[in-house]
């Protein structure tokens, strides 16, 4: 294999990872796997409603990722450590909770665990983005992250979907007197 990959010439464009090589697998296909840089991927799921606390004791429960948060009790950090994440993160000053969309994100082995909460935040910009442009003008709400706060308070008020309007309805006309 070492062989091959110096006379292919490919030898300095192999991508440092963890690889899955599956039975079978040939010298040159494994050498396009290491150049294209196709590392083992593993999943890490944020469920709909979790605190950031939550989120934070997920990612810590998540051997495959490399723990760069230095949060020793995620479930139970203090607000000084939840502003130190969203300084790492790039995000100094933001309030921590609501800001990470709930999903399953795919990442490398050994990724940062900071990446995960970078792109779960990036995610849910986009999605607060397009609700915000998609709102009813008649809503008393100033900003994006109004409406976040207002969301986060209607799904603590119910955790039935079909109810969230009227909550949410109920929310707006206590705004607007």
């Amino acid at each position: 294999l070492f062989a091959g990959l110096r006379l292919s010439g490919q030898s300095r464009d192999v991508k440092a990872g963890f690889y899955a090589v599956e039975p079978g697998t040939t010298a040159p296909a494994l050498l396009g796997k290491l150049v294209r840089g196709e590392q083992s991927l593993i999943s890490v799921t944020l469920i709909e409603g979790w605190t950031a606390r939550q989120v934070l004791q997920a990612l810590a429960n998540t051997p495959e990722l490399r723990d760069d948060l230095s949060v020793r009790n995620p479930a139970q950090a203090t607000d000084a450590a939840m502003a130190e994440v969203m300084a790492l993160i790039g995000r100094p000053g933001v309030h921590p909770e609501g800001r990470f969309f709930p999903d399953t994100y795919r990442v490398a082995r050994r990724s940062p665990a900071s990446g995960v909460l970078v792109a779960a935040a990036r995610a849910m910009d986009e999605r607060l983005a397009e609700v915000w442009a998609a709102r009813d003008p008649s809503v008393p709400l100033k900003s994006p992250e109004e409406a976040l706060i207002l969301a986060s308070i209607v799904e603590k008020e119910t955790g039935l979907e079909a109810d969230r309007g009227r909550i949410a309805g109920v929310f707006a006309n206590r705004l607007r007197i």
